[in-house]
């Protein structure tokens, strides 16, 4: 039953390590893939996105930009408010840089799947503005050669925060809340009066618009009737003119060039809706997506100068596939020639430890792709002085089981001497994973899941194999 035992957990390490060095291949779609999940490298080993923005020659609004607007002091607010985007999306692993006299910005990311995303929020704006509607002329249909008069400008915009609620239907309505600065609750106090912001008011003004146009209509249709009738629809149609003239004006409001209603305006917070109730889980989601996308975008920051992309292009690493391989290989070498060497010298428990330190690296390994911790250069050095501590740890081990003869006292004292002095780099660790900078961040990630999978692999599968071979 013993050897029994030990088998089965010798074959659980062999497969563990044949799917964390060999993968799992499963056919899909008349080819094999496999389904074992690829490490997250950082930008020194898996190569880069550089994307390249420039002042834009002409401003979507105006036409032409203007150049009291292009100093170096709008310049360093753009690279501010992308570092903010950057930083709101979790992406770490990236430099930006800035030429102050051009404005030119270079922006270096990791490549992966998010990487078009990021480099479409180096540009896009998140204007947010409050125009007064305007009004189509007969020989004119085209809205965007149509002059409108702007009410609330992105300058009176604070932040934004989006929420959602459910009726009693269980249909969901998203919202974008605008937080307005002073000036913007000034302004509008000041034109609530003039101006009908929102939506319900919108609809019941162009409903009365609508039926005075059916009026309007009806009069000219009648024209060759009685004159006392043609004096009462006259009469009429200059009440309902005149009732049309006393209606507010109306303001939409534009937030990254697409139009949105606005549900409530309370002192300082303006509310607006994104999409419609629904009970549609994708409809629900993509509304979700739309409102924390813009609130990210505004809370960000402004771009005080319209950018547009010039340069997109993927940098390959300067070290190469194939030197990653032979520096594994070598690493690889090395630990198998240690172990050897243990199981020559401490024989059975030797070969036990051995094949148990085998099991150990393939966990860890496995550990890192399913974690998505980023293996930089800084990563990979984690993973050798883990691989390093690991040996120390079972040599220990051995080295008390051989003069001690006892495999509880000799684990019990591993597990104090070796973890008493790893105390500091523990903290330095912790220290190392919660820093902004990626590439200590990847050395204190690798050794936070190194040390305490130590801790727990050594008791459930070393001892216990050693403790079946004691048992003998």
């Amino acid at each position: 039953m013993r050897k029994v035992k030990i088998l089965t957990i010798v074959l659980a390490i062999v497969l563990v390590t044949l799917v964390a060095f060999g993968g799992v291949y499963i056919q899909t779609q008349n080819r094999m893939e496999n389904k074992v999940k690829d490490y997250s490298l950082g930008r020194a080993l898996e190569g880069a996105r550089v994307a390249e923005i420039k002042v834009a020659q002409s401003d979507e609004d105006s036409g032409e930009q203007n150049t009291e607007l292009l100093t170096e002091e709008n310049y360093k607010i753009v690279k501010k408010t992308i570092e903010n985007r950057l930083n709101k999306l979790n992406i770490e692993d990236y430099t930006i840089s800035l030429n102050n006299q051009d404005g030119t910005i270079r922006v270096e990311f990791p490549e992966d799947e998010n990487t078009d995303s990021y480099v479409y929020y180096l540009t896009v704006q998140a204007k947010v503005q409050i125009d007064e509607k305007a009004e189509e002329s007969e020989t004119d249909t085209n809205t965007e050669n149509v002059a409108t008069t702007e009410l609330i400008n992105d300058e009176m915009i604070k932040s934004a925060k989006y929420s959602y609620t459910q009726n009693a239907n269980g249909q969901y309505q998203v919202y974008l809340e605008l937080a307005l600065t002073d000036e913007g609750q000034a302004k509008i106090q000041e034109l609530s009066g003039t101006y009908a912001f929102l939506k319900s008011e919108i609809d019941e003004i162009e409903s009365a618009e609508e039926s005075n146009s059916e009026t309007t209509e009806n009069t000219e249709s009648t024209n060759n009737t009685e004159t006392t009738e043609g004096t009462n629809t006259e009469n009429a149609s200059t009440e309902n003119q005149e009732t049309q003239e006393q209606n507010k004006k109306i303001a939409t409001l534009t937030i990254a060039g697409t139009e949105y209603s606005i549900s409530k305006i309370d002192k300082n917070k303006i509310t607006v809706l994104i999409g419609v109730e629904s009970t549609n889980t994708t409809t629900v989601n993509n509304n979700i997506a739309v409102a924390a996308e813009l609130e990210m975008l505004i809370n960000a920051g402004k771009y005080p100068v319209e950018y547009e992309l010039t340069a997109n292009r993927y940098v390959y690493s300067s070290i190469s596939t194939e030197q990653l391989l032979y520096f594994g290989i070598a690493v690889l070498a090395i630990t198998v020639v240690i172990l050897l060497v243990f199981s020559i010298k401490y024989r059975k428990i030797g070969i036990l430890t051995s094949i148990s330190y085998i099991g150990f690296i393939s966990l860890f390994l496995l550990i890192l792709r399913y974690a998505n911790v980023t293996i930089t250069i800084e990563g990979i050095g984690g993973i050798i002085i883990v691989m390093i501590i690991n040996l120390a740890f079972i040599k220990t081990i051995l080295t008390r089981m051989q003069k001690m003869k006892m495999l509880d006292e000799a684990i019990n004292y591993t597990y104090k001497n070796v973890f008493s002095k790893l105390i500091p780099v523990i903290i330095l660790v912790i220290v190392f994973c919660l820093s902004g900078w990626t590439n200590l961040s990847s050395f204190g990630m690798v050794m936070f899941w190194g040390l305490m999978l130590m801790a727990i692999y050594n008791i459930l599968v070393t001892k216990t194999l050693l403790k079946l071979e004691e048992e003998k």
